[in-house]
């Protein structure tokens, strides 16, 4: 686990004038949400207001518990395997992604990645971090951004997953290892494919580079979306035959064709309302 190296006494110190230097900037420039940049943040570690940060569709259980596919028809039902998962095997060991790719999560990322809006970048790890679950905290010994081709990457300017990466590695103190996994050939981007031609896209496009780095080690994949997984599963499958020993992987939003909006968020609005019901009042 990363921690704040020197003496205990200056650590404090320097922790409270940052957070004083913060208090006194925001006096004089207050900061305003980042997605409808008209109210205040909920506090001095948010992006989001309340209004905003509670609009978000998030994702939460019942859902898959090895994919995290959610199941928005059936609220009350307990954890159990999709039907993907129940004939087939993903490479990586579990993925979690916080929300659905809609609404101003989306909205963010497609600001981040195709507008280099890097405001962007602690709102949207903000998201992230939920995504992680408390396994994934304590076992994971080390984060790996999905890799862009230097290609894509001299176009673009920076990997939007290494970003997210480094500010959720800053969040739950663990490293991130930027050069461990590396993209070795020249792919399209898959928003543009359909899901065979994604599985053709990204055959054989990852590599390993850090052998003696990865050996052994619990692995957390960072990137921004979920859609059909190609990705994330050749990611991982690489890093499982370099001798990672388990491999998780967590993603901002997940985009899924079949599901609706408004149904989702009436299914959460009802099972939360048939809970609130039936708990007894002290």
């Amino acid at each position: 686990m990363k921690t704040m190296s020197g003496d205990p006494v200056q650590n404090t110190i320097r922790r409270r004038l940052q957070g004083m230097g913060l208090a006194f900037l925001d006096l004089f420039l207050p900061r305003l949400c980042v997605a409808c940049e008209a109210r205040w943040p909920r506090g001095p570690e948010s992006s989001w207001c309340e209004s905003c940060l509670e609009s978000i569709l998030w994702i939460e259980s019942p859902l898959c518990p090895c994919c995290g596919r959610p199941y928005h028809k059936s609220p009350s039902s307990p954890d159990h395997l999709c039907g993907d998962c129940e004939i087939s095997h993903y490479p990586f060991d579990s993925a979690r992604s916080a929300t659905f790719h809609s609404g101003s999560a989306r909205d963010g990322i497609h600001r981040l990645k195709f507008g280099g809006r890097l405001h962007w970048v602690p709102p949207l790890v903000e998201v992230l971090r939920k995504a992680v679950t408390q396994e994934m905290a304590d076992h994971c010994e080390l984060i790996v951004p999905v890799p862009l081709h230097p290609g894509r990457l001299r176009q673009r300017g920076f990997n939007q997953a290494g970003l997210l990466a480094r500010g959720l590695g800053k969040a739950i103190g663990l490293d991130v290892d930027y050069g461990l996994l590396a993209r070795k050939h020249w792919t399209e981007p898959q928003t543009r494919l359909k899901r065979e031609e994604r599985l053709h896209n990204v055959k054989n496009a990852f590599q390993v580079v850090k052998l003696d780095t990865l050996r052994s080690k619990r692995v957390l994949l960072v990137d921004d979306v979920f859609t059909t997984g190609t990705t994330l599963c050749e990611c991982a499958t690489v890093l499982k035959n370099a001798d990672a020993v388990e491999v998780h992987a967590v993603t901002v939003s997940r985009s899924l064709p079949d599901w609706r909006p408004a149904e989702y968020f009436a299914a959460q609005t009802g099972s939360r309302e048939e809970t609130l019901s039936r708990t007894p009042v002290s």
